[in-house]
């Protein structure tokens, strides 16, 4: 009789650890990484860090270092990242008249000032992030400088932790190049929309000098196509010519990325010429870039523009989780 008590007690206590541990993924680390965006395969959770602005969880998977920011992949050491880096650099940087001066948004992770610094007439980067975690993670973190060769601590390279849109808001000065590459909002992050609207677009477009671009990172192309084309919609609005352009990653990643290039006057697919070492941007792949496939137009019918008042970019995303 008392065999078969223990053993109860035995299985109760069993269930009752399997009940907490769910109740840990569920509570605990799922704040951290949602469940579909978890790696494949084994991985390990390095830190959880609660910011001013968001849950950042570092996760080791497959010898690789990912960032989380509020249960969702935002960078890593990975070749995707190569691609997406040199994808949202180089087309704009190619197309500016100059690239004295550049203005990063949102580019706490230092990859993105990595790859500007392969350009020799660079003088001076501004990176701007809300966030200083992410910027003390693009300084100091091992595995992220190496990945970003320490392009946060290069001479030529100025951080700032605030909100991108007070920063401009605020500072009068002029860029050649400005880069956009924050998250985008949803309905639980609807502040995440004056990055997007009109009223930001209009004031980006004061602070380029003349000649200068924008370059604005547009989210997955192939996942919300109306998404993209409200921001090129906008930036329109805004008084922008615009050359929206892709990187297929499809068959590697099953993603397709949707990208514009915002320029203060006409701009075209020739105006691309890309001087600098790069991986990825050969001559084919450019090629391709520029050539949006008409499955990804034909569900835009609509006009619609990002405001400061409105949540039109915020319901295209939530459409879509």
């Amino acid at each position: 009789m008392m065999e078969l008590l223990w053993m109860a007690v035995g299985v109760a206590a069993t269930l009752i650890v399997a009940g907490l541990i769910r109740l840990y993924f569920r509570f605990e680390v799922r704040a951290y990484v949602a469940e579909d965006e978890e790696p494949e395969g084994k991985y390990r959770i390095l830190r959880k860090v609660q910011t001013p602005t968001q849950r950042v969880a570092l996760v080791e998977h497959e010898d690789q270092l990912l960032v989380y920011a509020n249960g969702y992949v935002m960078f890593g050491t990975t070749e995707d990242e190569d691609m997406y880096g040199e994808a949202l650099i180089h087309v704009p940087v190619s197309v500016a008249q100059k690239r004295e001066r550049v203005l990063l948004i949102g580019a706490g992770g230092g990859i993105t000032a990595r790859e500007v610094l392969r350009y020799p007439d660079v003088k001076e980067i501004t990176v701007i992030d809300i966030d200083p975690v992410m910027i003390e993670f693009g300084k100091t973190l091992e595995p992220l400088v190496k990945f970003n060769q320490g392009s946060l601590n290069h001479p030529k390279v100025r951080t700032v932790v605030e909100d991108g849109r007070s920063f401009l808001e605020k500072n009068e000065e002029k860029w050649d190049v400005i880069i956009l590459d924050v998250p985008e909002p949803t309905m639980e992050s609807l502040g995440l929309s004056r990055l997007y609207s009109w009223e930001f677009y209009s004031l980006l477009r004061e602070r380029l000098n003349p000649g200068g671009v924008a370059g604005i990172a547009g989210s997955v192309l192939s996942n919300t196509p109306e998404y993209f084309w409200t921001i090129q919609a906008t930036l329109k609005a805004a008084g922008f010519s615009v050359l929206p352009y892709h990187f297929d990653v499809l068959v590697e990643h099953d993603e397709d990325w949707g990208y514009c290039v915002a320029a203060t006057r006409p701009i075209s697919p020739a105006d691309v010429n890309i001087q600098v070492p790069n991986r990825y941007l050969n001559r084919d792949r450019l090629k391709d870039m520029f050539h949006i496939r008409y499955g990804y137009w034909k569900y835009w019918e609509e006009d619609e523009i990002q405001t400061d008042r409105n949540r039109v970019l915020a319901y295209y995303q939530n459409e879509d989780m």
